[in-house]
């Protein structure tokens, strides 16, 4: 008997190794499982809201940005941790600016982008596949980007909030593509002409390819077609008392019987001044001229840098 109770306590202490082992053994199943799951997040968060613009194609010609694998050459010079490289991608998302940019090169060639409405966890997923990818590698375009398609097709059903915010994203994408172009080509004037001309039908025409109601619409609106109605400005002096509070603006989610509504927010950097800010000091007399022309009821001025400048407004059916 004495001999069977000697073992059995000699026993305990593998007994209970293995079941630490066997905790263990999850856990780091379940990191594993999660870092997996962010990393394909992040390929998806690119793949919808930055490649129409920041081609992964490197050698594409044409461009109106520079490419992907132009970014993480800059961003992720020899011997950058994580950390630091996911500090300079989140700075210039939130703000982009000169001041946050590591390629001033290339805002002389392609003008600032404008600011793009992610939310920090976006863009830490962002920054996490972005530099623990190979997307800079010459081939990686045409080898690596049909294989990441297939291994990355999310499981998970997107959030009316989040898919609203990508028929957001996808449109702001096509229409700051759009921008780019012309400012590049014609300057701040033919970026006036763009946005009168082009900008209500592209976004018209980004509805029907979305299969969702996507309109952009402000308190200080500049094209008539633009003013928010009372919902929208209750919705838009929300987001202001936010951003006037230090917080950051989040997007908003509105559900009736058969429909979702989100709202998402438009905040001015840099880029905008050259057609919203200040008449002289950020607004050439030439700029000012042509929008009286087009807008002759224009509110659309004297707006500083991260200040809500609109709302977009997504309509959804429910499923």
């Amino acid at each position: 008997m004495k001999s069977k109770f000697l073992y059995f306590i000699a026993v305990i202490p593998f007994l209970l190794l293995a079941c630490n082992s066997s905790k263990k053994k999850k856990a780091e199943s379940a990191s594993l499982a999660e870092s997996k799951k962010e990393f394909s997040e992040g390929f998806h968060l690119m793949k919808n809201n930055c490649f129409s613009c920041h081609s992964p194609n490197a050698g594409i010609q044409n461009k109106v940005a520079p490419s992907m694998a132009s970014i993480k050459k800059h961003y992720a010079e020899e011997g950058i941790s994580y950390k630091e490289f996911a500090y300079n991608i989140s700075a210039f998302l939130n703000n982009p600016s000169e001041q946050n940019s590591k390629m001033p090169e290339a805002i002389k060639a392609y003008n600032l982008m404008p600011k793009m409405s992610f939310t920090d966890e976006q863009i830490s997923k962002i920054s996490n596949y972005l530099y623990h990818s190979d997307i800079e590698n010459p081939d990686w375009f045409t080898k690596q980007y049909p294989k990441e398609m297939n291994k990355h097709i999310k499981s998970n059903a997107l959030s009316p909030l989040e898919q609203g915010q990508q028929i957001a994203m996808n449109t702001k994408g096509v229409l700051g593509k759009n921008l780019l172009g012309a400012i590049k080509q014609k300057g701040t004037l033919g970026a006036l002409s763009f946005c009168s001309i082009k900008a209500i039908p592209i976004t018209d025409s980004m509805s029907i390819a979305l299969n969702a109601t996507v309109k952009r619409v402000s308190d200080k609106n500049r094209n008539p077609n633009n003013a928010a109605n009372s919902d929208e400005l209750k919705v838009i002096a929300t987001m202001q008392r936010a951003i006037a509070n230090g917080s950051k603006v989040k997007p908003q989610l509105i559900s009736s019987d058969n429909k979702h509504v989100g709202y998402y927010p438009i905040v001015t950097n840099q880029m905008c001044m050259q057609c919203h800010g200040t008449i002289n000091s950020d607004i050439k007399p030439d700029v000012l001229s042509k929008i009286k022309t087009l807008y002759p009821n224009d509110k659309a001025i004297a707006y500083k840098e991260n200040e809500l400048r609109g709302i977009w407004v997504i309509e959804m059916d429910k499923e």
